[in-house]
């Protein structure tokens, strides 16, 4: 796919001017041309999204199979409270999952729509940090889904040991499986925040080393806040990783020289 001009607002009676600093300064863009490419992005992310919901919808009962294994493997049942439940949870999964099939192409779609406006020094790190920045939330998600196992085996205890049943709402259920997977994936998103502070000058590896003690409690208080358990050994799965991707984020920094 050829490069596309960036856009830049042309004034009445400029002429057009080639500049020599690179091509990502080569062309000029009318407004109506902006908003045909933002337009083109926009129906062919929905058409990915489409497609995948497709796929989504047609595996929406395996899928939800794999987000309530916690349950089944601590034998709850999980029930829904109206006769439409079952139905409405099927289309938001299948919708969900093919969001996420559809993910790989929206992001193409928007990278090929912003990285001609983006200087060549800029684009080196973004292809990168976005690499980055999705294998760490699938890191965390996959952390969440472990936590979320953790978590109905501790409750199943908690009900043998009290002799309080519990029946699990699947709506319910799934809605904070869902929270968990987007905080846990939330947090692991910090080491690309550093290395973004870095490069708008806001960090360095230095700050980042004389900050070290405040961010280890930062990160246990974080640990502690948003895994199940009163115990103090349930978060440092959580933890650990944290801390080893806060020291990683100051080795990268300074092998960026910043």
């Amino acid at each position: 796919m050829s490069e596309r001009p960036v856009f830049v607002v042309p004034e009445e009676g400029e002429p057009e001017v080639v500049s020599p600093a690179g091509d990502w300064e080569e062309h000029r863009m009318t407004v109506l041309e902006h908003l045909e490419d933002l337009r083109r992005v926009l129906i062919h992310s929905l058409l990915a999204w489409g497609a995948g919901s497709v796929v989504g919808l047609a595996a929406s009962f395996w899928t939800v199979k794999l987000l309530t294994f916690p349950l089944d493997a601590a034998h709850y049942k999980p029930v829904v409270l109206s006769p439409v439940g079952s139905f409405t949870i099927y289309i938001k999964v299948g919708l969900l999952t093919g969001l996420v099939i559809a993910l790989p192409i929206i992001l193409q779609r928007v990278w090929w729509f912003v990285s001609p406006g983006l200087k060549p020094s800029e684009r080196r790190f973004a292809r990168p940090l976005l690499i980055s920045s999705l294998s760490l939330f699938t890191f965390g998600a996959l952390l969440a889904y472990g936590f979320a196992y953790l978590g109905v085996q501790m409750l199943s205890r908690f009900s043998s040991f009290t002799g309080i049943g519990y029946v699990p709402v699947l709506d319910n259920y799934l809605g904070v499986l869902a929270l968990l997977i987007v905080a846990f994936g939330v947090t692991f998103e910090f080491p690309v925040a550093l290395v973004l502070g870095s490069l708008a000058g806001f960090v360095s590896s230095d700050k980042l080393k004389r900050w070290r003690k405040g961010a280890y409690l930062l990160i246990f208080a974080v640990g502690y806040l948003i895994t199940p358990g009163a115990d103090p050994i349930t978060p440092l799965p959580l933890i650990i990783p944290l801390l080893m991707l806060y020291e990683g984020s100051i080795f990268v920094i300074r092998r960026m020289k910043r």
